[in-house]
């Protein structure tokens, strides 16, 4: 019993060994580009933003500002989500990092109705 065990393992894994290259042997190779390695992917900053918000007098957020945001950043788009405190989405809005000189103030605006009391985190991202 212990000889048949071993015996269908070995079965087993020699079909898998043998689907495995049958299926990358059939992968063609001459008519595209594959390659792989590794690139230094870099940023337009390095260093923190700050955000402030103004709100109306109903408690609705009506635009958040993104200071700090160097010139380097000039013409990527910068998106800001408002989440609550399990980090769901309340709104968001995008906007393009204008030109300026040192440190820019980007302001955006059209996320909606957002009551400021459920506003608890900002998720930023620069895109180019």
């Amino acid at each position: 019993m212990k000889r048949l065990s071993k015996t269908l393992g070995l079965l087993s894994t020699a079909a898998l060994l043998t689907v495995g290259v049958a299926s990358a042997a059939s992968l063609g190779i001459g008519t595209g580009q594959l390659s792989a390695g590794n690139a230094a992917v870099s940023g337009c900053t390095s260093s923190a933003l700050t955000t402030t918000r103004n709100v109306n007098n109903s408690g609705n957020v009506t635009q958040v500002n993104v200071t700090g945001v160097p010139q380097a950043c000039s013409g990527e788009t910068l998106a800001v989500t408002l989440e609550n405190s399990s980090h769901t989405s309340l709104g968001t809005a995008t906007t393009t990092v204008g030109t300026c000189t040192g440190g820019c103030t980007v302001t955006l605006t059209g996320f909606g109705t957002v009551s400021a009391t459920n506003l608890t985190a900002y998720a930023l991202s620069l895109t180019q």
